[in-house]
Protein backbone atom coordinates (compact mmCIF):
# COMPACT_ATOMS: atom_id res chain seq x y z
CA UNK A 1 0.00 0.00 0.00
CA UNK A 2 1.34 3.44 -0.90
CA UNK A 3 1.75 6.04 1.80
CA UNK A 4 -0.16 9.04 0.41
CA UNK A 5 1.34 11.29 3.07
CA UNK A 6 4.92 10.59 1.98
CA UNK A 7 6.89 13.54 0.55
CA UNK A 8 7.33 13.86 -3.22
CA UNK A 9 10.08 11.72 -4.66
CA UNK A 10 13.35 13.15 -5.93
CA UNK A 11 12.19 12.54 -9.50
CA UNK A 12 9.07 14.59 -8.82
CA UNK A 13 11.16 17.56 -7.74
CA UNK A 14 13.37 17.18 -10.80
CA UNK A 15 10.47 17.17 -13.24
CA UNK A 16 8.43 19.89 -11.51
CA UNK A 17 10.26 22.90 -13.03
CA UNK A 18 10.05 21.24 -16.45
CA UNK A 19 6.31 20.72 -16.06
CA UNK A 20 5.81 24.31 -14.89
CA UNK A 21 7.73 25.57 -17.92
CA UNK A 22 5.45 23.56 -20.20
CA UNK A 23 2.42 25.10 -18.48
CA UNK A 24 3.82 28.61 -19.03
CA UNK A 25 4.56 27.89 -22.70
CA UNK A 26 1.17 26.30 -23.22
CA UNK A 27 -0.58 29.41 -21.90
CA UNK A 28 1.60 32.09 -23.47
CA UNK A 29 2.24 30.57 -26.89
CA UNK A 30 0.67 28.57 -29.69
CA UNK A 31 3.69 26.32 -29.95
CA UNK A 32 3.11 22.56 -29.98
CA UNK A 33 3.92 21.54 -26.40
CA UNK A 34 5.10 17.94 -25.82
CA UNK A 35 4.26 15.69 -22.87
CA UNK A 36 1.07 17.57 -21.91
CA UNK A 37 -0.88 14.29 -21.91
CA UNK A 38 1.72 12.25 -20.09
CA UNK A 39 2.79 14.61 -17.31
CA UNK A 40 0.78 15.68 -14.30
CA UNK A 41 0.88 19.39 -15.11
CA UNK A 42 0.65 21.84 -12.19
CA UNK A 43 -1.87 24.70 -12.03
CA UNK A 44 -1.10 27.74 -14.15
CA UNK A 45 -0.58 29.92 -11.06
CA UNK A 46 2.38 27.73 -10.10
CA UNK A 47 3.82 27.77 -13.61
CA UNK A 48 3.79 31.58 -13.73
CA UNK A 49 7.21 31.75 -12.12
CA UNK A 50 8.57 30.48 -15.43
CA UNK A 51 6.82 33.16 -17.52
CA UNK A 52 10.21 34.89 -18.02
CA UNK A 53 11.68 31.69 -19.47
CA UNK A 54 8.71 31.35 -21.81
CA UNK A 55 9.17 34.99 -22.78
CA UNK A 56 12.84 34.43 -23.50
CA UNK A 57 11.92 31.55 -25.80
CA UNK A 58 9.41 33.76 -27.60
CA UNK A 59 11.99 36.51 -27.96
CA UNK A 60 14.55 34.02 -29.26
CA UNK A 61 12.18 32.84 -31.98
CA UNK A 62 11.45 36.41 -33.08
CA UNK A 63 15.17 37.16 -33.01
CA UNK A 64 15.91 34.13 -35.16
CA UNK A 65 13.46 35.34 -37.81
CA UNK A 66 14.87 38.87 -37.78
CA UNK A 67 18.45 37.63 -37.91
CA UNK A 68 17.65 35.13 -40.67
CA UNK A 69 15.93 37.78 -42.77
CA UNK A 70 18.94 40.07 -42.37
CA UNK A 71 21.32 37.30 -43.41
CA UNK A 72 19.25 36.71 -46.53
CA UNK A 73 19.77 40.35 -47.46
CA UNK A 74 16.08 41.27 -47.28
CA UNK A 75 15.19 44.96 -46.90
CA UNK A 76 15.24 45.99 -43.24
CA UNK A 77 11.56 46.94 -43.19
CA UNK A 78 10.57 43.59 -44.68
CA UNK A 79 12.75 41.82 -42.12
CA UNK A 80 10.97 43.77 -39.38
CA UNK A 81 7.58 42.82 -40.79
CA UNK A 82 8.54 39.14 -40.84
CA UNK A 83 9.69 39.36 -37.23
CA UNK A 84 6.37 40.97 -36.28
CA UNK A 85 4.48 38.20 -38.04
CA UNK A 86 6.55 35.59 -36.23
CA UNK A 87 5.65 37.14 -32.89
CA UNK A 88 1.96 37.13 -33.70
CA UNK A 89 2.07 33.51 -34.88
CA UNK A 90 3.97 32.30 -31.82
CA UNK A 91 1.79 34.07 -29.24
CA UNK A 92 -1.52 34.14 -31.09
CA UNK A 93 -1.60 37.91 -30.42
CA UNK A 94 -2.63 37.07 -26.85
CA UNK A 95 -1.25 40.25 -25.32
CA UNK A 96 -2.14 42.53 -28.22
CA UNK A 97 -5.77 41.47 -27.86
CA UNK A 98 -5.64 42.58 -24.24
CA UNK A 99 -4.10 45.92 -25.16
CA UNK A 100 -6.84 46.60 -27.70
CA UNK A 101 -9.58 45.73 -25.19
CA UNK A 102 -8.03 47.98 -22.54
CA UNK A 103 -7.78 50.89 -24.97
CA UNK A 104 -11.41 50.46 -26.00
CA UNK A 105 -12.67 50.04 -22.45
CA UNK A 106 -10.68 52.79 -20.79
CA UNK A 107 -11.17 55.16 -23.71
CA UNK A 108 -14.83 54.52 -24.45
CA UNK A 109 -16.43 53.65 -21.12
CA UNK A 110 -17.76 56.25 -18.69
CA UNK A 111 -18.32 54.00 -15.68
CA UNK A 112 -16.53 50.99 -14.24
CA UNK A 113 -19.31 48.67 -15.43
CA UNK A 114 -19.28 50.11 -18.95
CA UNK A 115 -15.52 49.74 -19.20
CA UNK A 116 -15.58 46.13 -18.08
CA UNK A 117 -18.41 45.35 -20.49
CA UNK A 118 -16.56 46.93 -23.42
CA UNK A 119 -13.40 45.01 -22.52
CA UNK A 120 -15.33 41.76 -22.56
CA UNK A 121 -16.72 42.48 -26.05
CA UNK A 122 -14.76 40.56 -28.69
CA UNK A 123 -15.24 43.32 -31.26
CA UNK A 124 -12.48 45.89 -31.63
CA UNK A 125 -13.23 49.61 -31.56
CA UNK A 126 -11.51 52.80 -32.63
CA UNK A 127 -9.30 53.17 -29.57
CA UNK A 128 -8.19 49.55 -29.77
CA UNK A 129 -7.38 49.84 -33.46
CA UNK A 130 -5.33 52.97 -32.89
CA UNK A 131 -3.46 51.35 -29.98
CA UNK A 132 -2.56 48.30 -32.07
CA UNK A 133 -1.48 50.38 -35.06
CA UNK A 134 0.77 52.60 -32.96
CA UNK A 135 2.41 49.72 -31.10
CA UNK A 136 2.98 47.70 -34.26
CA UNK A 137 4.45 50.72 -36.05
CA UNK A 138 6.69 51.37 -33.08
CA UNK A 139 7.82 47.76 -32.87
CA UNK A 140 8.47 47.62 -36.63
CA UNK A 141 10.61 50.77 -36.40
CA UNK A 142 12.59 49.24 -33.54
CA UNK A 143 13.12 45.96 -35.38
CA UNK A 144 14.27 47.88 -38.42
CA UNK A 145 16.76 49.76 -36.26
CA UNK A 146 18.03 46.51 -34.76
CA UNK A 147 18.56 45.05 -38.22
CA UNK A 148 21.85 46.91 -38.40
CA UNK A 149 23.42 45.41 -35.26
CA UNK A 150 25.15 42.13 -34.51
CA UNK A 151 22.99 38.97 -34.30
CA UNK A 152 23.99 38.34 -30.67
CA UNK A 153 22.87 41.86 -29.76
CA UNK A 154 19.49 41.32 -31.40
CA UNK A 155 19.04 38.07 -29.50
CA UNK A 156 20.02 39.57 -26.15
CA UNK A 157 17.78 42.63 -26.50
CA UNK A 158 14.64 40.89 -27.77
CA UNK A 159 14.88 37.87 -25.47
CA UNK A 160 15.65 40.03 -22.42
CA UNK A 161 12.75 42.43 -23.02
CA UNK A 162 10.33 39.58 -23.74
CA UNK A 163 11.38 37.82 -20.53
CA UNK A 164 11.23 40.78 -18.14
CA UNK A 165 7.95 42.15 -19.51
CA UNK A 166 6.29 38.82 -18.73
CA UNK A 167 7.74 38.77 -15.24
CA UNK A 168 6.01 42.12 -14.69
CA UNK A 169 2.72 40.44 -15.62
CA UNK A 170 3.30 37.96 -12.80
CA UNK A 171 3.98 40.85 -10.42
CA UNK A 172 0.76 42.57 -11.51
CA UNK A 173 -1.28 39.41 -10.91
CA UNK A 174 0.23 38.92 -7.46
CA UNK A 175 0.11 42.51 -6.23
CA UNK A 176 -3.23 43.66 -7.69
CA UNK A 177 -6.71 42.35 -6.94
CA UNK A 178 -8.93 41.14 -9.79
CA UNK A 179 -11.41 43.69 -11.11
CA UNK A 180 -14.13 41.06 -11.64
CA UNK A 181 -15.06 37.69 -10.22
CA UNK A 182 -14.53 35.84 -13.48
CA UNK A 183 -12.40 36.19 -16.57
CA UNK A 184 -8.98 35.09 -17.71
CA UNK A 185 -6.97 36.45 -14.79
CA UNK A 186 -9.27 34.71 -12.30
CA UNK A 187 -9.09 31.48 -14.29
CA UNK A 188 -5.30 31.71 -14.36
CA UNK A 189 -5.14 32.20 -10.61
CA UNK A 190 -2.95 34.49 -8.54
CA UNK A 191 0.68 33.51 -8.09
CA UNK A 192 2.18 33.44 -4.63
CA UNK A 193 4.70 35.94 -3.33
CA UNK A 194 7.61 33.55 -3.87
CA UNK A 195 6.59 32.87 -7.45
CA UNK A 196 6.30 36.60 -8.16
CA UNK A 197 9.69 37.35 -6.61
CA UNK A 198 11.31 34.42 -8.43
CA UNK A 199 9.83 35.66 -11.70
CA UNK A 200 10.99 39.24 -11.15
CA UNK A 201 14.48 38.18 -10.14
CA UNK A 202 15.03 35.75 -13.00
CA UNK A 203 13.49 38.06 -15.59
CA UNK A 204 15.26 41.15 -14.26
CA UNK A 205 18.65 39.56 -13.79
CA UNK A 206 18.44 37.82 -17.16
CA UNK A 207 17.58 41.04 -18.97
CA UNK A 208 20.19 43.04 -17.06
CA UNK A 209 22.99 40.59 -17.76
CA UNK A 210 22.09 40.11 -21.42
CA UNK A 211 21.75 43.82 -22.17
CA UNK A 212 24.71 44.71 -19.96
CA UNK A 213 26.96 42.44 -21.99
CA UNK A 214 25.93 43.67 -25.45
CA UNK A 215 25.27 47.35 -24.65
CA UNK A 216 26.04 48.55 -21.13
CA UNK A 217 24.87 47.96 -17.55
CA UNK A 218 23.58 51.53 -17.39
CA UNK A 219 21.28 51.03 -20.36
CA UNK A 220 20.04 47.77 -18.88
CA UNK A 221 19.14 49.49 -15.61
CA UNK A 222 17.43 52.41 -17.36
CA UNK A 223 15.30 50.03 -19.44
CA UNK A 224 14.26 48.00 -16.39
CA UNK A 225 13.38 51.13 -14.41
CA UNK A 226 11.42 52.55 -17.35
CA UNK A 227 9.44 49.31 -17.65
CA UNK A 228 8.73 49.42 -13.91
CA UNK A 229 7.42 52.97 -14.20
CA UNK A 230 5.10 51.95 -17.03
CA UNK A 231 3.83 49.03 -14.94
CA UNK A 232 3.16 51.34 -11.99
CA UNK A 233 1.32 53.79 -14.21
CA UNK A 234 -0.84 51.12 -15.82
CA UNK A 235 -1.62 49.56 -12.44
CA UNK A 236 -2.70 52.94 -11.04
CA UNK A 237 -4.81 53.60 -14.14
CA UNK A 238 -6.47 50.20 -13.92
CA UNK A 239 -7.28 50.70 -10.24
CA UNK A 240 -8.85 54.06 -11.02
CA UNK A 241 -10.77 52.91 -14.10
CA UNK A 242 -11.98 49.42 -13.13
CA UNK A 243 -10.79 48.79 -9.59
CA UNK A 244 -8.18 46.11 -10.32
CA UNK A 245 -6.54 43.96 -12.95
CA UNK A 246 -7.94 41.69 -15.64
CA UNK A 247 -6.37 39.46 -18.25
CA UNK A 248 -6.67 42.34 -20.70
CA UNK A 249 -4.74 44.65 -18.36
CA UNK A 250 -2.05 41.97 -18.08
CA UNK A 251 -1.78 41.89 -21.87
CA UNK A 252 -1.48 45.67 -22.04
CA UNK A 253 1.26 45.60 -19.39
CA UNK A 254 3.27 43.03 -21.34
CA UNK A 255 3.05 44.87 -24.65
CA UNK A 256 3.77 48.34 -23.31
CA UNK A 257 6.58 47.40 -20.91
CA UNK A 258 8.34 45.36 -23.58
CA UNK A 259 7.93 48.20 -26.07
CA UNK A 260 9.32 50.63 -23.49
CA UNK A 261 12.45 48.52 -22.98
CA UNK A 262 12.98 48.10 -26.72
CA UNK A 263 12.55 51.85 -27.21
CA UNK A 264 15.35 52.52 -24.73
CA UNK A 265 17.61 50.08 -26.59
CA UNK A 266 16.76 51.48 -30.02
CA UNK A 267 17.32 55.06 -28.84
CA UNK A 268 20.78 54.07 -27.65
CA UNK A 269 21.68 52.19 -30.82
CA UNK A 270 20.18 54.78 -33.14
Amino acid sequence: MNDMSSPPSENTWKIRPFAETLVALRFLTRLPIPFVRTLDLPPLAEGMRFFPLAGAIIGTIISAVLIGANMLGLPSLLAAALALAAGVLVTGALHEDGLADVADGFGGGHTREQRLEIMRDSRIGTYGTIALCLTFIGRAAIYETLSGVEPLTILALLAGAAAFSRSLVVDLLWATRPARGDGLSVFAGRPGKRSALFSLLTGGIGAAVAVGLVLSPEIAVVAIIAAGIVLAGLRALAMRKIGGQTGDVCGAVQVLTELTMLTVYAATIG
